[in-house]
């Protein structure tokens, strides 16, 4: 691995912090913070995975059933506004619950003037996961350091500067969601409660956020405790804080737990001793010094971070500030050290955000300000909670896709009553939202035109996706056979009950939508559809990879035969007038022919069933699809993009997309048509801010160098022009293969293959039209080179 230490991959400023998209992010997987830094005021902005507002009830709209084939009548006739307003009226429940912020540690710096301050730097270490502020104020150098450990579950702080006596502050926190704070023995401590029910942000109401006094519909309570160790000086206690004066350096350890206990315990009458809990953590870290602390934490960060080196020529713009350097960009559009930055800025994220344990990364990771945050800052599973974990296995971060499998284990139970109740099935189901109770129903809450959201029972099969993908990277057959094979079967029997036939034999589910899009039938504009493209490839996918696992496992013969048979019946894709891949499954006018959405190519990505090489015609028709989509779109939508047309090895137009990704955004504004873009803090901008269209550039950066599917690996399928030379080292292919890739002029000079699993691997290389057949046990490394490349 060769890491530059004189040059560590980092976002730096020269200026404080003023808005929250240029705060910096800290986390360890459930602890969450962002860095509001600024020389007289630092602000640590709270947050931890499981506080949510809620708690568990049945969300399931008892008798929608009989509604749900109601509809299906209607939409054979073609009465598909009708068949809609009913699926609105009868079958969609409440909205999910919401991610809630934590609350705000302050550390108010009354003996620094903010208009002396010179040399203001700050920094987030992508090498080492630590932020840095340093500045100098009246001839004194302050720096301040922050991390948060996985390893010892707290956030750790450390305030210093080069002359005695110069750290003084007073240090409180308060927090948006009911709280109490108590302030002894060096330590600050807040207590707070969420609330019982939190209404989405785009949803109009008189009483948004509710407290239940009855303790079965209390919302789940937290404490955290954040104590001053200072080398010299004086500490006192203040009516809500600490006071320290005239210190030579101050060590801050803060500590969080909250009263969660699971998807189906009520969290105040049987949630975990979070009061205790927090005072254990805060005992275990207390007595370590920070140098003890920095170090395992940098340790543990680098065990994951380490795994991937990538270099696309030297970083010429490196001295640059990162919010002045991605302004240039916009100008220039030329900086391969930027695209170097963004990809491994995805990485750190997702160590960020996801770790083995925690909860799945949410729409915002695990960093959020808002009350009501964007679309809740829950889990939208009709892409955006996928694209999070679309960098996992190939940019060799395999554990970090675990917290996702959780997620599904518990829709596999919750999501039994929603397909029984809603669609008189078996199996499991879930729908497009998705909370931290497992809420597997539809949501709208029977309002007018949110069923082209809302209406989606898709979203259990597309989980399921991950689940054989983790397989087939790591060929973990344990897993396949005790986690993801039991799931994918329960999965897939959920939409055996649901296919109906068409009057030409073909096996449909019917009624369907294409996530969030609409077309015109009619005059009239309508979401649901006979059926949808989508909809028949996660399908087909599903079955195919349960017939894949029945083979591998040698069990479930009968199932896997029923599931081909099915297969072999599925209505097939379309391929319209203009040459493209149909979204519906028969011509329609579009309501919005640049939707964000690009649902119907699920086949193409995420999916591998159409391809360039072993299906030329339908990958043609995506490529128009694509093209008739446009350019532009929201950050995700860019981010899936990008992904896209690397799968159709096009990587000029994949790098156009990042290139769009990457203009500079600074409002929150909401806009979904020609948004999209990047914060001075590098987060994605739909906008306002979510974390999918990081991990999508992340991905799809990868997926330039590197593709793998059915035992084929392919090499710089989509390498763009302007990657001229350099390697990527460390990536991840199917089949237990670990690769690096060195390429110059363009071209690929050598590439190296180490197998990783615990069985014999048979796989072809691909290097544009030539290709070589290998075998490897674990440990051996196949080195590729001369006459081949």
């Amino acid at each position: 691995m060769s890491i530059q230490q004189s040059k560590p991959t980092k976002l730096w400023y020269q200026e404080p912090v003023n808005e929250w998209v240029e705060a910096l992010p800290l986390g360890n997987g459930r602890i969450g913070a962002m860095i509001y830094s600024q020389s007289d005021q630092d602000i640590i902005m709270l947050n931890e995975d499981t506080l949510w507002s809620g708690y568990p009830k049945d969300t399931n709209v008892p008798g929608a059933s009989k509604y749900y084939y109601k509809a299906m009548e209607l939409v054979n006739q073609k009465k598909y506004k009708e068949g809609q307003e009913l699926i609105e009226d009868q079958m969609l429940g409440p909205f999910t619950q919401s991610y809630m912020p934590l609350g705000n540690l302050k550390l108010t710096f009354n003996n620094i003037n903010k208009s002396l301050v010179s040399d203001y730097y700050r920094d987030l270490n992508l090498d080492s996961a630590i932020s840095t502020t340093s500045f100098v104020h009246q001839g004194v150098c302050y720096t301040r350091e922050a991390f948060i450990s996985a390893v010892d579950q707290s956030m750790v702080i450390k305030l210093s500067a080069d002359q005695p006596q110069s750290i003084s502050f007073h240090m409180t926190m308060d927090s948006q969601l009911q709280y109490s704070v108590l302030a002894q023995d060096n330590k600050v401590i807040l207590d707070g409660l969420c609330p019982s029910h939190v209404d989405p942000n785009y949803v109009d109401s008189l009483n948004p956020i509710i407290y239940e006094a009855d303790d079965r519909k209390k919302g789940i309570a937290f404490r955290t405790i954040a104590s001053v160790d200072p080398i010299g000086g004086i500490v006192t206690t203040t009516e809500n804080g600490i006071e320290v004066a005239m210190a030579n350096s101050v060590v801050i350890k803060v500590c969080i737990r909250t009263s969660f206990n699971g998807f189906n315990k009520l969290p105040y009458l049987e949630g975990q001793d979070y009061q205790l809990n927090c005072e254990i953590d805060w005992q275990h870290v207390r007595l370590q010094s920070y140098d003890e602390l920095k170090q395992k934490h940098v340790v543990d960060y680098q065990s994951l971070y380490n795994r991937v080196d990538i270099h696309l020529g030297e970083d010429i713009y490196y001295d640059i500030p990162t919010n002045e350097r991605l302004k240039r960009f916009g100008e220039t559009q030329d900086d391969k050290g930027l695209y170097t930055l963004i990809f491994q800025y995805g990485r750190y994220l997702l160590i960020a955000s996801s770790r083995e344990g925690t909860t799945p990364a949410n729409l915002q990771g695990i960093w959020n300000k808002e009350l009501r945050a964007p679309w809740s800052s829950n889990y939208t599973v009709n892409i955006n909670t996928q694209m999070n974990y679309w960098p996992a296995e190939i940019t060799n971060l395999s554990e970090l896709h675990r917290p996702l499998f959780d997620l599904i284990e518990v829709l596999k139970e919750t999501g039994s009553v929603t397909a029984q109740t809603h669609y008189d099935a078996g199996g499991f189901t879930s729908h497009h939202n998705v909370d931290i109770w497992g809420h597997s129903s539809p949501v709208g809450n029977k309002s007018r035109n949110t069923a082209g959201y809302a209406f989606w029972p898709m979203s259990a099969g597309w989980l399921c996706q991950h689940l054989y993908e983790h397989y087939e990277y790591s060929l973990d057959n344990t897993f396949l056979q005790e986690t993801a094979y039991p799931i994918m079967k329960k999965a897939a029997q959920f939409y055996i009950d649901l296919l109906v036939q068409d009057e030409d034999g073909y096996l449909m589910l019917s009624p369907s939508t294409s996530p969030e899009n609409a077309f015109i039938y009619e005059g009239q504009k309508s979401n649901v559809a006979k059926t949808c493209t989508m909809t028949m490839a996660i399908v087909k996918e599903i079955f195919i990879n349960c017939i894949q696992s029945s083979k591998l496992l040698s069990m479930d013969v009968a199932f896997a035969n029923l599931l081909q048979e099915k297969v072999d019946r599925l209505y097939p894709y379309q391929i319209g007038s203009k040459g493209q891949l149909l979204e519906w499954n028969e011509e329609f006018e579009e309501a919005e022919p640049d939707h964000r959405h690009i649902s119907h190519l699920y086949p193409l990505h995420p999916g591998h069933e159409i391809s360039v090489t072993d299906t030329p015609e339908l990958a043609a028709a995506c490529r128009t699809s694509l093209n008739l989509r446009g350019d532009d779109g929201t950050g995700w939508s860019l981010g899936w993009k990008i992904n896209a047309w690397a799968r159709l090895h096009d990587g000029n137009r994949a790098l156009k997309l990042l290139k769009r990704q990457l203009q500079y955004v600074h409002t929150d504004e909401t806009n979904y048509l020609d948004g999209g873009g990047t914060y001075p803090n590098l987060f994605d901008a739909h906008p306002p801010f979510q974390i999918d269209g990081n991990f999508g550039a992340c991905a799809g950066i990868a997926e330039m160098f590197l593709q793998s599917n059915n035992h084929k690996v392919w090499l710089l399928p989509a390498l763009p022009d302007e990657f001229e030379n350099g390697y990527v080292k460390g990536l991840r292919a199917k089949d237990g293969l670990l690769v690096d890739i060195h390429f110059n002029e363009g071209k690929l000079t050598k590439a190296l293959f180490t197998a990783t699993a615990d069985q014999l691997i048979k796989c072809t290389i691909i290097y544009k039209n030539s290709s070589t057949s290998v075998q490897l046990n674990k440990g051996e490394i196949f080195t590729l080179e001369g006459q081949f490349v």
